[in-house]
């Protein structure tokens, strides 16, 4: 859980303070859907990393309200892996359009 709230803090100080991407979003929206990689950072990469805190967190909860240690587990498990595959699916890999190299030089 620290993990995951830790990468949320510093995903909103990038997104709403150094991302050029989220500003162009930010003071024309319109205009800024058209444009495929402003699209990605400002709608797509966002939401799907606050959908999947959001099913860590709910995962969480759920496990921690269930009656029996092995529904807990399941639904952690579930909730868990949800949010991994969401995470993965919104991650700029590179290659894609919008993707970003692993490491930078």
């Amino acid at each position: 859980m620290l993990a995951v709230d830790l990468q949320v803090l510093f995903g909103l100080v990038l997104y709403f303070g150094y991302s050029p991407f989220t500003q162009q979003a930010l003071t024309d929206a319109r205009a800024a859907l058209g444009v495929p990689a402003v699209r990605f950072w400002a709608i797509e990469h966002a939401g799907g990393m606050m959908a999947a805190v959001v099913l860590v967190r709910v995962g969480r909860v759920m496990s921690l309200n269930a009656r029996t240690i092995v529904t807990a587990r399941r639904r952690r498990l579930t909730c868990f892996a949800l949010a991994t595959l969401i995470m993965i699916a919104s991650v700029p890999w590179p290659g894609l359009p919008q993707g970003r190299p692993w490491f930078r030089w």
